[in-house]
């Protein structure tokens, strides 16, 4: 069975759910939901791992030259709330891996940060016939690191990582790591999902260096934009996303 997301199910159908699918994305909401209870039971201390306390000196950001570039890219093609919004989703990211305990590669999930909403911006946003902008910035991303010199695999690597992160329950068990952090990181910062697996004193180290300003209206703009039918971002506006990215509780910090 071709898995939602993956490159094999992107290149097949450019975006668009079947029926079964688009059912298979709402059970994974209900396992969203489920994680969500745990993780606030832990913040509880009733059982379960506790909430990571660090902060964002504990983050190392890449600074290789790939690096610096895809960062030049989205400063160039996207406004600074979006452009933020990519390198919270690298920090979050990378805090809710090591809540995991998961090892990965820092460059490419770096690049593929700051390179996964490509698909909502101009010209790229305009330029293509895929229904979801998920696998229209996995194939932006997929060039770029190409034309770069990174090696297929690692190539198709970014893609999947990109292509994921609008599935509700994204696991590297059943993935890989890169994937499953892009997903809870972009989660995370759009709605809050993934909330308590941080401490507050945490959240806060990584908002007073990289704050929010205006990205709750972009990403809401986006949210409630027109979709394809049958697409997942369609599915998640129809889930009321864009109410959910107004309660974010990142919003109160």
């Amino acid at each position: 069975m071709v898995k939602v997301g993956t490159a094999q199910w992107a290149h097949k159908n450019q975006g668009i759910l079947t029926r079964a699918e688009y059912l298979s994305l709402h059970f994974q909401l209900l396992r969203l939901q489920l994680k969500e209870f745990q993780a606030w039971l832990a913040k509880k201390g009733v059982v379960g791992k506790p909430p990571l306390l660090t902060n964002i000196e504990s983050v190392t950001f890449p600074d290789s030259a790939i690096a610096k570039q895809a960062d030049e890219l989205v400063r160039d093609v996207s406004s600074e709330a979006l452009h933020l919004h990519c390198v919270r989703t690298y920090v979050w990211g990378v805090m809710l891996g090591k809540h995991a305990g998961l090892k990965f590669d820092p460059e490419l999930f770096y690049v593929a940060s700051l390179l996964h909403d490509l698909g909502l911006v101009e010209p790229h946003i305009k330029k293509t016939d895929c229904a979801c902008f998920a696998v229209t910035g996995a194939h932006q991303a997929k060039s770029f690191v190409l034309a770069h010199g990174w090696a297929p695999e690692k190539a198709d690597r970014v893609f999947e990582t990109i292509s994921l992160h609008l599935n509700l329950d994204v696991r590297s068990s059943e993935f890989f790591a890169e994937a499953q952090m892009l997903a809870h990181g972009a989660h995370l910062d759009v709605v809050g999902a993934h909330y308590n697996r941080l401490s507050p004193f945490t959240v806060d180290s990584v908002l007073s260096r990289y704050p929010r300003t205006g990205f709750v209206e972009e990403i809401s703009s986006h949210i409630d934009t027109p979709h394809n039918r049958m697409s997942r971002a369609e599915m998640l506006g129809s889930l009321g996303f864009s109410k959910r990215a107004h309660a974010n509780p990142l919003n109160r910090h």
